[in-house]
């Protein structure tokens, strides 16, 4: 890197490689509104994409060895899976001062939205009842117990 920071904004092949402990690549891609191409957004923790050296706000050159200037978004999508298991991605990061995108409301969501809390039953309670009654009941007092048993409760009294 220069004194100035400009090896900053050189390009890079990052080789993504899925791997069978992580589902997929681990980023988002993104365009940004009124800027052409499409960037990496979120990229996952322990993926294969930070692994590769992929960074949020990094924009994609190429993928695979073509270049995607003009193509949608799914078309760039389907560059990155056509070799179903890996990726070859050219990617450059934003230059120095310029910020780095904000995560939209797709980046910043590492999981769905979670559900109120709710009870899962499967039963009435009228159907619990019934089975609690039926279960045999057992009295603590006609169950059998050795005299070891015996004396440890007696010892800790």
């Amino acid at each position: 890197m220069s004194a100035n920071g400009s090896a900053a904004t050189e390009p890079r092949l990052c080789h993504v490689r899925k791997t069978p402990d992580f589902d997929g690549y681990g980023f988002n891609l993104h365009a940004e509104k009124g800027k052409p191409g499409q960037y990496i957004g979120k990229v996952d923790e322990g993926s294969p994409a930070e692994s590769a050296g992929l960074k949020r706000g990094d924009r994609i050159l190429e993928v695979n060895g073509h270049s995607i200037a003009g193509e949608s978004h799914k078309q760039v999508v389907a560059r990155i899976k056509e070799r179903g298991e890996d990726a070859e991605l050219l990617v450059v990061a934003p230059a120095p001062g310029e910020p780095v995108p904000e995560l939209d409301a797709a980046d910043a969501r590492e999981s769905p939205p979670p559900e109120p809390p709710r009870l899962n039953l499967h039963m009435t309670a009228a159907e619990m009842r019934a089975q609690l009654a039926a279960k045999k009941k057992i009295d603590p007092k006609k169950v059998p117990m050795d005299l070891k048993s015996k004396f440890d409760i007696v010892k800790k009294l």
